[in-house]
């Protein structure tokens, strides 16, 4: 069998290495080729990060296609365009949820421990400790709760902060989710008035896309803090902006945005509380990643059903 992997921001030897070892490791035959630099060449199954429409329009034998990430807002509409009957997989952790757990355990205590306020401080030479809030009251809340969001909020409830989380049904998964609070997104304001600290992790989807606009964030109590690391686009960043200025919000920690790489004149750039990085928080782990898909095809080889599968009609 042959598997295209359709990926410019990574050398090719690097999956080519880790997918055929695993491979060997699972007795696969499997012929690994650079899509980028064979574009014409037929595969019965692709690895790719937001491949050409007319490039998966040309695959004309694919039995299932692998997206490089948890998201997958990216290759879905062309998917649907080009292989509306091609099974598309999501990667279901592969060694992000622990880096997402990291970097949202890192905000947390930065918005706890008041470093925004430091930071002022700082910029006017002034000395003066800041009171710290009740641990049991600083309420931290996930809205999006897939692999690593889970993966997250476990590690920020072992933090002793308490959790709350909102998701787009509020069904709980027997022998997943921990017995926090959990409730749907049709009862948004009750959830994002409990909230000190936000962290939006939504996939992007038509019913997400904007949804955290002015009238949803300004739910949230005065001097609530965001982080946002799951897709931009989920949030109103000019609205972001104007409850930031207006003391409402009392600071942000962004990893994802609705442009990328974000404009180099946009306002959130240059916002005293606003903490900015490239789209780093849980970045896709070449290893990890080329054992997970071996173990999907093999499963399609037995007959089984792989992990991952994006429903189209909810967009993850």
């Amino acid at each position: 069998m042959k598997l295209a992997v359709w990926d410019p921001g990574e050398p090719f030897r690097r999956w080519r290495d880790a997918l055929m070892q695993h491979a060997g490791e699972l007795g696969l035959a499997v012929e690994v080729v650079d899509a980028t630099a064979e574009p014409d060449a037929q595969a019965d199954f692709a690895l790719v990060w937001k491949p050409p429409a007319d490039w998966l329009a040309g695959q004309l034998g694919l039995r299932a296609v692998f997206n490089l990430g948890a998201g997958v807002d990216a290759v879905l509409p062309a998917m649907h365009a080009c292989a509306p009957d091609v099974p598309l997989l999501r990667l279901e952790d592969a060694g992000m949820g622990r880096q997402m757990a990291d970097y949202v355990a890192e905000a947390v205590l930065h918005a706890y421990r008041r470093m925004p306020e430091y930071a002022a401080q700082q910029a006017r030479q002034q000395w003066a400790a800041l009171p710290l809030p009740a641990r049991g009251g600083f309420h931290v809340g996930f809205l999006g709760l897939g692999q690593m969001g889970l993966a997250a909020a476990r590690r920020v409830a072992a933090m002793d902060f308490p959790v709350l989380a909102c998701t787009r049904s509020g069904a709980r998964r027997d022998g997943v989710d921990p017995d926090w609070p959990l409730v749907s997104l049709e009862r948004l304001d009750e959830f994002l008035a409990a909230c000190r600290v936000l962290v939006v992790l939504l996939p992007l989807t038509r019913h997400t896309a904007g949804l955290l606009d002015w009238r949803a964030l300004q739910q949230l109590p005065r001097g609530a803090y965001l982080v946002s690391a799951g897709r931009g686009a989920v949030i109103d960043e000019h609205d972001l902006l104007e409850l930031l200025g207006d003391g409402h919000l009392a600071g942000a920690t962004l990893d994802v945005f609705a442009r990328e790489p974000l404009p180099a004149d946009d306002a959130l750039w240059r916002h005293p509380r606003v903490r900015i990085t490239p789209h780093v928080a849980a970045p896709t782990l070449v290893g990890p990643a080329a054992a997970q898909v071996m173990r999907g095809i093999a499963a399609i080889e037995r007959g089984d059903a792989p992990g991952g599968r994006v429903d189209p009609a909810l967009g993850y």
